[in-house]
Formats: C-alpha cells, structure tokens, sequence
C-alpha cells in the first residue's frame, strides 16, 4: 500500500499535472486559432457552402476568439489563477460531452479527445486552486 503524499511530493505531483492542463488548454488553444485562420479565408467557396450554410466566416472567428481564449487560460493556469481554473474546468467538460456527437464517426479519435479532457478537468478540480482557496470558497 502506498503512503500519503504529503509535502513537496504532493507540491511536485500538483505542478506536473498543472503543467499538462496548462499545455494542453495551449494545444487546444492554438489547434482553434487555426482552425478559425482557415475558416476565415475559406469564405465563399465550395466547403463553406456546402458544409457551413456560407457562415463559414463566422465559425472562423469564433474559433479564433476561442482559440485565444484558451491559450490564454492555459498561461493563466501556470499562475494558479482562478479564472483560469474555472474557465478550465467548464471548456474541459463542454469538451468531453460534445465531442460525444463525434463518436460513431470517429471513434478512436473521439476516445482520445475525451479522455484528455477528462484528465484536464482532473487536474484542474484536484490541484487547481490551493488549499487555503478552497477553504475560504466553504
């Protein structure tokens, strides 16, 4: 049977898990900020119109504006903030449940991404605020 972490384990343990949420609100981020870049010069043509109703445009920035938002959570993440951290946690779980619709049509991929979105909303409800956050939110 393992012993309790306690102390700088605990610490180490924490900021190793801290720094994959962090990472990958960052990949996330950065995969929907080009995402949004190629939504937006594909406007009017073939793809947006078949696939996008001709809203191509708008999907692009919105997937910018997340794609922003999402590295810059994933920065604040490495600061213990707690926007962050919320912020973290809610694109963590909308994640993880939307990317269901996807899973008859790609089911490896839709595992994968679910998982890692699971183990970001892990880390962030484990180690994501500290204890004295904690105990002043009661």
């Amino acid at each position: 049977m393992d012993a309790p972490l306690q102390g700088d384990a605990l610490e180490r343990k924490a900021d190793r898990w801290l720094t994959f949420a962090g990472l990958m609100l960052i990949l996330g981020g950065l995969l929907n900020f080009f995402d949004g870049l190629w939504a937006l010069r594909r406007d009017d043509t073939a793809v947006d119109a078949l696939f996008f109703e001709n809203n191509l445009d708008a999907w692009g920035w919105f997937f910018l504006i997340l794609g922003i938002a999402l590295i810059a959570a994933g920065l604040a993440v490495f600061a213990r903030a707690h926007w962050a951290v919320v912020f973290g946690i809610a694109v963590g779980l909308l994640g993880a449940t939307l990317n269901f619709f996807w899973i008859f049509a790609f089911p490896i991929a839709t595992a994968v991404v679910v998982t890692l979105n699971i183990l970001v909303v892990y880390a962030l409800t484990m180690y994501g605020l500290p204890e004295s956050q904690v105990r002043r939110a009661r």
